[in-house]
């Protein structure tokens, strides 16, 4: 049975974004792709109890979340993991802490109770810039985070290279299957 990749996009996105799209043409057939279509009004709970219970009973899925969406892949990771069901997680430009947001536009306030704060991350691939003009980052790079690989890159917020990142992301599943 092939491995499930479960992707959640980020603000603004949906299920047509660049990076998953990138995911799936690099991967082409190797996993059984699912997202999360999440808006600004959606009851992030109800949408990661739904994904929790089709995940159910599947062996080590890959989460990959991105920004906003990279909190709510470490929220159902978690959820997973206090039932000792494991995952492998994978966050780009990851939203950890609301605290960290350093963008001038608004976020929506309807979002804002249903983020949890990550100061510690762990057991992930990261793939992050001390470049992000929307997320504070260089916080990552300055702590002694376990067992985390993190990725700097040359970039911006929206990883508009992100497809360079592809082969290390295959390298980082290969090591956890």
């Amino acid at each position: 049975m092939k491995p499930t990749l479960l992707y959640i996009h980020g603000l603004g996105s949906d299920q047509h974004s660049r990076k998953f799209i990138n995911l799936k043409d690099y991967f082409k057939n190797q996993f059984n792709y699912d997202f999360i279509e999440w808006k600004n009004d959606s009851n992030i709970s109800e949408l990661l109890d739904e994904a929790e219970l089709k995940l159910e009973n599947i062996d080590n899925p890959i989460l990959v979340g991105d920004s906003t969406g990279a909190n709510f892949a470490y929220q159902l990771r978690e959820r997973r993991s206090q039932k000792d069901k494991n995952s492998i997680l994978i966050l780009s430009s990851p939203l950890l802490n609301i605290d960290e947001r350093v963008a001038d536009f608004e976020f929506p306030e309807t979002l804002i109770p249903q983020l949890q704060k990550f100061d510690n991350p762990e057991n992930a691939l990261i793939i992050a810039t001390k470049k992000d003009s929307v997320l504070g980052q260089n916080w990552l790079f300055e702590k002694d985070l376990n067992n985390v690989k993190l990725i700097e890159v040359d970039d911006n917020h929206r990883l508009e290279k992100f497809h360079e990142s592809l082969a290390e992301i295959e390298s980082y599943i290969s090591s956890k299957i």
